[in-house]
């Protein structure tokens, strides 16, 4: 069963200890690797509580290896600003949690796919960090948000996830292979445990060129009583509903009634852009990969395949990216080329303009948009995918493309369940509104019940 950050604190030293010892017994493919001998480093607000990063956050003297062969072995030399910031914090880093590889939604793991706490035959996203929640081995968990991979996991196992504005978490020490997309989050059970772990993490790092000069506040529009978002006007993009399920919308509009009887006034309307959104962070992913994952060639990084020449070393060393990692570099790399260039990646440069502007005038109206996280409940674990997906493209929802591609604060809150399966509501704030997000977020889990999770099967 999932427990808070205070439940953690209760046990006090054992803590850590009952942590690292379900990490060892667990066979769900939710972490990576554990963190032996792991100790509280400090007297601070997480004093003694065990903490999980996913596997692509620099963690010194600790593997890293995004979840890819061509890492296998890597051990850094110092750890991300995250790590850091959560040590000095007193949290303990207990493991490290799975992930789909590098980050790219639809590549595999090296040690398959997670399963769901809810449903062990279902899976529990593309990284293990939410399931680490779900199952109660952590109260809170640290992960990269590429393409929705934090938000993705919480709406499956239904955990609070938020990703913050771009650049106000430092993305010093994380492995990424998206850099103008990607950005790090935090999953707990509930909307102040991840503000909690938020706040740590939060504030200006002269290492990160992206980040924000200021911290920012995130709790300050927090309200209390009966009508908490009196005065809010919520914004639901008709494209962002197409392809939902039946049952998940059912949830959706439910949330929405809550909503309301919260004080929102919440409005249906078009926006424009909405149907680029998915190709265009498609483009521009496969685009940067090619240069942010040229680096991995044997020579640095990583183990090396022996060979004759150089060149026959890098191909050979290079062969230990997954297949769909392969095609997503060898698509990039035509993107960039010269005759594709302005058709295609300068294109899509051009319309994510236009997708900001577009989120920029509607935030003029709202004060936040809402939607479905994720189209269906999570999916089953069959054969062919039993490793990942062989699959080029994520094809969740505009929704989490667009928010990467504006780099909005978004979370994922819990919205009630499909049988025993839990569905998610994702809030989303015009940039540095974060807190328009959180206080959102805090009525709607105050108003409903849906963090207390049914037994793990």
């Amino acid at each position: 069963m999932t427990k808070d950050i205070a439940a953690f604190k209760a046990a006090d030293d054992k803590a850590a200890a009952e942590s690292l010892d379900k990490i060892k017994k667990d066979n769900s493919g939710i972490f990576m690797t554990v963190c032996e001998g792991a100790k509280s480093a400090g007297t601070g607000p997480l004093a003694g509580v065990p903490i999980a990063l996913s596997d692509n956050i620099s963690t010194k003297d600790i593997e890293t290896t995004c979840a890819s062969k061509i890492m296998k072995g890597y051990v850094p030399p110092f750890s991300g600003k995250a790590a850091e910031d959560l040590e000095k914090a007193g949290a303990v880093i207990v493991g490290k949690t799975n992930m789909t590889e590098f980050g790219i939604l639809g590549a595999a793991s090296t040690i398959g796919p997670v399963k769901n706490p809810h449903d062990q035959n279902r899976k529990g996203g593309p990284s293990g960090s939410a399931a680490a929640i779900a199952a109660g081995i952590v109260p809170a968990a640290v992960c990269s948000d590429a393409g929705g991979l934090l938000r993705v996991s919480a709406s499956f196992c239904g955990t609070t996830a938020f990703k913050p504005s771009y650049g106000a978490i430092s993305r010093f020490g994380l492995i990424y292979y998206t850099g103008s997309l990607d950005q790090i989050g935090v999953t707990a059970a509930s909307i102040s445990d991840v503000v909690t772990v938020t706040e740590i993490l939060s504030g200006n790092d002269k290492r990160d060129t992206t980040s924000l000069p200021d911290k920012i506040n995130y709790t300050e529009k927090i309200k209390s009583g009966d009508k908490p978002l009196d005065g809010f006007k919520i914004g639901i993009p008709e494209e962002f509903l197409e392809g939902v399920s039946a049952d998940v919308m059912k949830t959706f509009e439910e949330a929405v009634s809550t909503f309301e009887k919260l004080g929102a006034t919440c409005q249906k309307f078009s926006l424009k852009t909405a149907k680029y959104m998915q190709a265009v962070h498609d483009i521009i992913a496969a685009g940067e990969s090619s240069a942010m994952l040229a680096k991995y060639d044997g020579t640095r990084f990583g183990p090396r395949v022996e060979a004759d020449n150089w060149h026959e070393m890098i191909a050979g060393t290079r062969a230990l990216f997954g297949p769909v990692v392969r095609r997503r570099i060898m698509l990039g790399i035509r993107l960039l080329m010269a005759a594709q260039y302005n058709d295609y990646y300068m294109k899509s440069m051009q319309t994510r303009t236009l997708i900001i502007d577009e989120f920029e005038s509607v935030f003029k109206e709202y004060d936040l948009l809402i939607s479905p996280t994720t189209k269906d409940v999570a999916p089953v674990i069959d054969g062919a995918c039993s490793g990942g997906c062989d699959e080029e493209f994520s094809a969740y929802s505009a929704a989490i493309a667009g928010v990467d591609l504006a780099g909005l604060p978004a979370a994922a809150v819990p919205c009630g369940f499909v049988g025993d399966l839990p569905t998610s509501l994702q809030i989303v704030g015009g940039y540095l509104k974060d807190a328009n997000v959180i206080a959102a977020a805090e009525a709607f889990e105050k108003a409903t019940d849906f963090v207390k999770f049914p037994e793990a099967k």
